[in-house]
């Protein structure tokens, strides 16, 4: 995540520790990076990206080069050296995997990297089916003899179970120091799949992919995790490529078809390249919104708006915002604490600017500081959930690498070694340590060889590993996995570096079944696969929970979301996927939406039988009866009279728990009364005669039992 962003996040996240009063255990880790943030990198100069960096990655070409190096190789060189600006990735596949070694691939692949084209090595993952172990022998093969970039994952899984096969492989391919991991299901995948490899294949087809391929879920998501390949097409056009760029990362066309449409290039490669370099520019300049002081020293962190009739961006400054040339654009800057505007660097004072850009343009606004800050809140630490919160809890100085005694002795055995595991945030700041665990796993053994409940510092030591073996380190944050990472510990010190991302913010909209009416008062749960509640809040009138500040979810762990409108009536949400900042466009919050099955109003006619102790239908002998509805507050709903027949009838009640209460209107005395639960489901509820003692005492067993069940 660049760091415009993350003091955009932590901005709008101290506003909601203001607003949502939510866990301190999220909390002060929030506000510790907040104040890092405001504090620490306001002096920080430039060289930000900007605030959708994806809007300014150029789209690519990703070729299947699956022809021996020759012609083809170098006529892709040739593309690449007319269209230098296009990024290219190129697939190598000596024989569907590395083969033999090949002299030939060693100087093809060396020509094609010369060339500034990225290459990736094929393998074939048999959608999560072969071994780990055979898979990664071949990605060695790949960068030991052909010095690869990264690599090609083909015919992945799409469905459910595999995605910590992939995310496990791609953590290898980047730990012997490959750069770059493509899976290819050859269709549309799950968003949990999103994040296990760099990019995905969603589309590897006969013709185009349509448009509406691009939409729902995949909208949450920057444009860099998705690619598509298409053959037998037969010509392409402009509109379909540019609109195509908005979507993918990559793309390859081509108008060879079955059985191998991948053994030349398309007759239109040139004109597919001149598209993808226009799209890439395609009128588009850039507007960088800077702030400083009135002595010219930067003020980084300020809100900015830049908007026109047609688009828009708003974000912490340096805000930078891909603009449509000779369109109309007005900038706003805004106030915060003790910087106030003062004027733009053209002389004017007026804190909104229009401009009409033909070019790339940099607007900086000139600040005031009202007075200097002075005695900045101590960072409060991280307690634990389940104690009482620690309101004298301060952040120490770091202390020292922890290591035991018997740690540091390992460095003196010949047989045993130690990992040094430094902790951080993405930002690079070290990360809190006090709710972390880890379980480490021995080469390819599947059961945990040591598993750690509590560290004690960070870095920290992990001590008594026999050398010559590869470690898989998985760490968890208060149960939840957080980031998997390999060292090979071939001397008795090794380090790893592990990346702990960023709480996420998730709010939960709660609605009626026809997906439009918030369901008002309802809870609302938030549990792990473990079933530990992680959250909990009730909604407001539009069916709104407050926002949640959660571990975001790893490729192999969910939480379900429980929804409660009273004791009877549940509902339950899963899988639920919160997904690290930096892969989805929207940063940090994440808006989750439970339609739930239960309707606003149980429209159905609702029918109330009314029965003596005789269990018979009532009738007017029986004097003059009434039904009230109460809600479990004891509010009166609504009454209804009972007829000839014995019955009373209701409509478009609220689904929820409700007594139903007859009373013999004559002398004001209750008859009978029956709980019942509405769902939308039962509309026939039965009321029998409370049977009363000689001391005409009400005799609560002899209410039929049956009128209290909900599920009768």
């Amino acid at each position: 995540m660049d760091v415009e962003t993350f003091l955009r996040q932590v901005m709008r996240i101290r506003t909601f520790c203001k607003i949502d009063d939510f866990n301190l255990i999220h909390a002060s880790r929030i506000h510790s990076c907040y104040i890092i943030a405001l504090f620490a990198l306001a002096c920080i100069v430039g060289g930000y990206q900007p605030h959708n960096a994806s809007a300014m990655t150029p789209p690519g070409l990703m070729v299947p080069l699956y022809s021996y190096p020759g012609t083809m190789w170098d006529e892709l060189i040739q593309e690449k050296n007319s269209h230098n600006s296009v990024p290219i990735i190129a697939i190598i596949n000596p024989a569907n995997g590395p083969g033999v070694e090949d002299n030939n691939y060693v100087v093809g692949v060396h020509n094609l990297q010369n060339a500034g084209i990225i290459v990736l090595g094929y393998v074939d993952t048999g959608y999560g089916s072969r071994n780990t172990t055979v898979v990664e022998s071949e990605i060695d093969s790949y960068k030991n003899w052909y010095g690869v970039n990264g690599i090609f994952f083909d015919a992945m899984s799409y469905v459910h179970g595999n995605e910590t096969f992939y995310k496990q492989l791609n953590n290898y391919t980047k730990s012997i120091g490959l750069t770059y991991t493509v899976g290819n299901p050859g269709a549309d995948t799950l968003p949990s799949y999103v994040g296990t490899v760099d990019n995905i294949v969603i589309h590897d087809k006969k013709d185009l992919p349509p448009m509406s391929l691009f939409d729902g879920w995949h909208e949450n998501f920057t444009k860099t995790n998705f690619s598509f390949v298409a053959y037998d097409v037969n010509d392409i056009n402009k509109t379909y490529i540019t609109n195509a760029t908005k979507f993918v990362q990559y793309m390859y066309i081509t108008n060879l078809t079955l059985p191998n449409p991948f053994l030349d290039l398309p007759n239109y490669i040139d004109k597919l390249m001149g598209m993808l370099e226009s799209a890439g520019q395609n009128g588009t300049v850039y507007i960088k919104v800077n702030t400083y002081s009135d002595d010219d020293k930067p003020l980084n962190g300020l809100w900015s708006t830049v908007k026109s009739a047609t688009n828009s961006s708003s974000g912490f400054t340096p805000l930078i915002f891909s603009a449509v040339e000779g369109q109309n654009y007005t900038v706003d800057v805004t106030n915060f604490g003790n910087y106030t505007f003062d004027h733009w660097d053209d002389g004017t004072t007026k804190d909104t600017r229009t401009i009409v850009p033909t070019q790339n343009v940099t607007l900086t606004a000139y600040y005031e500081i009202n007075q200097t800050m002075q005695n900045r809140p101590k960072l409060l630490s991280s307690v634990n959930q389940t104690s009482p919160l620690n309101q004298t809890a301060l952040l120490q100085p770091v202390p020292k690498p922890y290591a035991s005694s018997r740690d540091m002795m390992t460095t003196q055995a010949q047989n045993v070694g130690s990992v040094m595991v430094n902790l951080l945030y993405p930002d690079g700041d070290r990360a809190d340590y006090t709710l972390l665990s880890f379980k480490i796993y021995q080469d390819t053994n599947q059961s945990v060889y040591r598993q750690i409940d509590s560290v004690s510092g960070n870095p920290f030591y992990i001590g008594d590993l026999p050398l010559n073996h590869r470690y898989k380190v998985e760490v968890f944050v208060n149960g939840m996995c957080a980031d998997i990472d390999y060292v090979d510990l071939e001397k008795t010190n090794a380090q790893l570096k592990m990346s702990l991302p960023l709480p996420v913010g998730m709010r939960v909209d709660v609605l009626y079944n026809d997906g439009v009416t918030p369901i008002f008062n309802a809870t609302v749960d938030v549990n792990s696969q473990d079933n530990k509640t992680w959250a909990t809040s009730s909604t407001d009138t539009s069916g709104e929970t407050l926002r949640f500040w959660l571990e975001p979810t790893n490729v192999n762990t969910h939480y379900d979301i429980g929804v409660k409108i009273n004791q009877h009536i549940s509902f339950s949400y899963s899988p639920v996927f919160l997904y690290p900042a930096s892969a989805t466009v929207k940063g940090f919050d994440q808006e989750i939406k439970v339609i739930t099955p239960w309707p606003s109003a149980v429209h159905n006619a609702i029918d109330v039988k009314i029965y003596d102790t005789q269990s018979k239908l009532v009738s007017s002998k029986n004097g003059n009866l009434m039904v009230s509805v109460f809600d479990n507050n004891g509010n009166k709903i609504v009454e209804s009279q009972v007829n000839s027949r014995g019955e009373a009838h209701f409509t478009d009640l609220k689904v929820g728990d409700y007594i139903l209460r007859a009373s013999n209107m004559q002398n004001d005395t209750t008859w009978g009364e029956s709980q019942v639960t509405l769902d939308g489901k039962k509309t026939n509820f039965t009321i029998y005669e409370i049977q009363k003692t000689q001391n005409n005492q009400t005799n609560v067993a002899a209410i039929n039992p049956k009128t209290s069940s909900t599920n009768d």
